[in-house]
């Protein structure tokens, strides 16, 4: 399938296979009311643990994101896991339509890689800006703090961002 090393390709089979419960767990929760979602204890570990403002303040823009996220990019992680989880080999006739569904399946990862990364981007650019400590809107974080809640973000940042490349 798409254009990847063997490796690559397991790699991103498995990072789509885990991004489902860290959508359905984490992410769902800046649109799901903690009374109603299942993981809010888990969120607001997290939300503790590493100063992540923007799941406790839920800022409406991130909401629209996390929306984008639940009902155009969760099916694309189950389509992508589909697609990149290790195949057999082919005669040549399935090898052509291989071919073509790896053309489609390389635009979509494109578009999922565009549209990730720029969120993503979004959320660190705010964190640097004004990163404060939850719960205490008035306490800026600390360079070290805001450092370790960029390394929460950056994989989801470069990962997808990786894909654009296709």
């Amino acid at each position: 399938m798409a254009r990847f090393s063997l490796g690559e390709r397991k790699f991103y089979y498995y990072y789509f296979l885990l991004h489902i419960p860290i959508t359905l767990l984490i992410d769902s929760s800046v649109v799901v009311p903690p009374e109603y979602h299942p993981a809010s204890k888990l969120v607001e570990w997290h939300i503790a643990q590493n100063n992540d403002f923007l799941l406790w303040e839920k800022p409406n823009w991130l909401y629209w994101f996390v929306v984008i996220e639940l009902v155009v990019q969760l099916p694309l992680f189950a389509k992508f896991a589909l697609a990149l989880r290790p195949s057999q080999a082919t005669n040549s006739q399935e090898k052509d339509q291989k071919l073509e569904k790896e053309n489609e399946l390389n635009r979509w990862l494109r578009i999922y890689g565009l549209n990730a990364s720029f969120t993503t981007l979004i959320c660190m650019i705010t964190i640097w800006q004004r990163g404060y400590r939850p719960f205490f809107p008035t306490q800026p974080l600390q360079i070290d703090e805001k450092i370790q809640l960029l390394l929460v973000y950056l994989p989801t940042f470069l990962i997808p961002l990786r894909l654009c490349f296709l």
